[in-house]
């Protein structure tokens, strides 16, 4: 009998397959079906593509309304299920009268050195969360700042002219009376600004009502005299690192509680304030950072 492909067996073509000796397409150890493939459909021109997608956008704004309105009542559904099974106004059993809250009020004062409950309740028992959104308007001013900040790469010479127009009129044509009246008014501002941040611990304020104050006195020094003069006294290198070292300060200082609290330090009336200035100070950034860069695309 001769050696030929059709006459091996399993074994021998299996060593001649490892071997590396070819065989007859036909006879091959492992034969591959052959895929009927489908023809390509041709490629659509860009009349044909549009003219698709404008068909898309039809076909959803048909069902957008019938979707709108089964979500939306499902989402009244829910609500109103929600408000029938509350409990009744100002039963004893309800959840918000619990021993938590009356600790809360019971104990603010003695365990982390606040009068105002509020002020213990955000920069002591829920630290962790007034950090967080420290950070989060930290970032948000930098992530606009990457967005809306002037450079070589994103500002053209109409900017640069419009710029320039608004910066000559500031200086030749000032308006005298919103000068007069910030003169007057600016120094109160930031004096009640101060007032809130230190006076926290013991009545409604503290960080973010007293930052927002202060940055609202420092838009209106802009508004009234100009980007200019503001730079002189709070440049983009100064503003950089006041609002740095405020949530570094704050995230120190909570920190520094948090961890040496555990082992019996209390807090005090002067650690909240430090947190409260920090607290302010990033807020304040913040609420200037924003006008400045919508307006003029730079700090």
């Amino acid at each position: 009998m001769s050696n030929t492909p059709e006459n091996k067996t399993l074994t021998e073509r299996l060593v001649s397959w490892v071997n590396g000796e070819r065989e007859p397409k036909d006879q091959t150890l492992f034969v591959m079906e052959k895929r009927h493939r489908q023809p390509r459909r041709p490629q659509p021109s860009d009349e044909e593509h549009e003219e698709q997608e404008r068909h898309r956008f039809r076909r959803f704004l048909r069902g957008f309304p019938v979707a709108a309105v089964m979500i939306c009542g499902v989402l009244v559904a829910v609500l109103v299920w929600a408000v029938m099974t509350m409990p009744a106004f100002g039963e004893a059993g309800n959840p918000i009268n619990n021993e938590v809250a009356e600790h809360y009020l019971e104990y603010t004062e003695e365990e982390t050195g606040a009068t105002n409950a509020v002020t213990g309740m955000i920069l002591s028992y829920r630290g962790f969360d007034t950090l967080g959104e420290s950070c989060v308007l930290f970032l948000a001013v930098s992530c606009v700042m990457l967005l809306l900040g002037r450079d070589a790469h994103n500002t053209d010479e109409h900017d640069l002219l419009k710029i320039g127009q608004e910066d000559t009129i500031e200086k030749q044509a000032p308006d005298r009376i919103l000068q007069q009246v910030a003169r007057t008014l600016i120094p109160f501002i930031f004096l009640f600004a101060l007032y809130v941040l230190i006076n926290g611990e013991v009545s409604p304020g503290g960080g973010f009502s007293g930052g927002t104050i202060l940055g609202c006195g420092l838009i209106l020094y802009t508004v009234s005299y100009g980007h200019a003069a503001t730079s002189r006294w709070f440049s983009a290198a100064i503003y950089a690192a006041v609002r740095t070292f405020g949530l570094l300060l704050y995230a120190g200082l909570y920190g520094y509680y948090i961890f040496m609290g555990a082992n019996g330090l209390e807090s005090t009336v002067h650690f909240s304030m430090a947190i409260d200035l920090a607290v302010g100070l990033v807020v304040a950034c913040t609420v200037y950072g924003f006008y400045t860069l919508f307006q003029r695309g730079e700090i």
